[in-house]
């Protein structure tokens, strides 16, 4: 389906889970997007959860590629009018959305604020920028280099024009593309010992494909580092562990931790 409501979704991977006393209400949110974000929504019920976030409940609206950046779902008259549906509930606190180059302007996320401004007033909204595509054409070294150029300027250029546009509203950003940085870069050092081959759909691997689709560690990871953007849920104490060798908690902070405060969330 293409809205999944309250997604009940489980862990990839898990081994000892305890909830601990909540560190946040939760939030009644909507996240659109492509399969390099739909994936990592998919995990945020059970994380919260675990978290002991009471509250939290969410609708995804999910379309491939290119057609899941906010301009296209806006353009597309039966996506924008699921995307409309929920919305016009005037309940949605959290809106979260995703980037693909192919759309890298403004316009999209403009149209979707004004209308969930226009529906609550009172919207969050965050914008997740993912890894980038086909990673086995470039070298570890060009890969990380491109994603943090791209993210230290242009992006954070983009989130402050719209910022500058709704200087009322909260707008943040969630840095998870790195995630697939530290794990390739792990790769290559020969320090990943969760992984056997960096594209595989059989065997463990960072990536399901030549494409980027996210295998279960990248998953994983990407899901901690939106748990603490979030929620603000420290990863030091969150009781839970996934079942690697590699610390995916310790990763995920050291994202967190260096993603400038002034881009995050209240949390």
């Amino acid at each position: 389906a293409d809205v999944s409501s309250l997604d009940s979704a489980t862990s990839d991977s898990v081994t000892d889970v305890v909830a601990k006393a909540p560190v946040a209400a939760g939030m009644k949110s909507l996240f659109i997007g492509h399969s390099f974000f739909r994936p990592i929504a998919q995990g945020m019920p059970f994380h919260t959860e675990q978290a002991g976030i009471v509250g939290h409940t969410q609708s995804i609206v999910f379309s491939g590629g290119a057609s899941g950046t906010p301009k296209a779902l806006w353009n597309k008259q039966n996506k924008r009018k699921q995307i409309q549906a929920i919305l016009d509930g005037g309940d949605i606190e959290l809106f979260g959305m995703t980037y693909e180059p192919s759309h890298p302007t403004t316009e999209g996320y403009i149209k979707w604020i004004d209308y969930a401004l226009s529906q609550n007033p009172n919207t969050r909204f965050f914008i997740a920028l993912p890894w980038i595509d086909v990673p086995g054409f470039m070298t570890p070294e060009t890969y990380s280099s491109l994603w943090i150029e791209f993210h230290d300027n242009d992006w954070h250029d983009l989130i402050d024009t719209l910022r500058a546009d709704y200087p009322k509203v909260e707008i943040f950003c969630i840095p998870y593309g790195q995630s697939a940085l530290e794990l390739r870069n792990l790769y290559a050092a020969g320090q990943l010992p969760d992984v056997s081959i960096l594209a595989s759909g059989k065997e463990p691997a960072i990536f399901k494909d030549g494409k980027g689709h996210p295998a279960p560690i990248l998953t994983e990871l990407s899901r901690l580092v939106w748990l603490n953007a979030i929620y603000g849920v420290d990863l030091e104490t969150y009781a839970y562990e996934p079942d690697y060798v590699t610390d995916l908690k310790s990763m995920a902070k050291s994202i967190m931790d260096a993603h400038h405060d002034s881009y995050g969330s209240h949390y």
